[in-house]
């Protein structure tokens, strides 16, 4: 059996954590997280909810985030997402239907 080199963690439906995430891989939330959070690549899915500072190099948000969002790489809103707060990226992609309502900053520059 292959390892997987970008580890997969999921926080399910009906799960609510208070406190700090990090992950070197892919963070899928279904659930609620009240925190900070650091990840390869966060995937906020149609029922998760995330109030929270995070850092990452991409990010999905399908369901509610609130908070500063700093993502390296991509950000994607599909046209479940709601976004509120203050957002720093380097591309940012919203489908229709979704809700921005944040102060965003799309300048960041990957070579310095």
């Amino acid at each position: 059996m292959a390892k997987n080199k970008h580890p997969l963690s999921i926080i399910d439906k009906g799960v609510i954590i208070k406190g700090s995430i990090e992950s070197d891989g892919e963070l899928i939330i279904h659930g609620q997280v009240f925190g900070n959070i650091k990840a390869q690549t966060l995937v906020i899915g149609e029922t998760g909810s995330v109030e929270s500072d995070c850092e990452v190099n991409n990010v999905i948000i399908g369901g509610d985030y609130n908070g500063n969002l700093t993502a390296n790489g991509i950000m994607k809103m599909l046209s479940t997402g709601k976004c509120s707060g203050k957002v720093f990226c380097q591309d940012m992609v919203v489908e229709n239907g979704s809700t921005l309502n944040a102060s965003v900053d799309c300048s960041l520059n990957p070579n310095g």
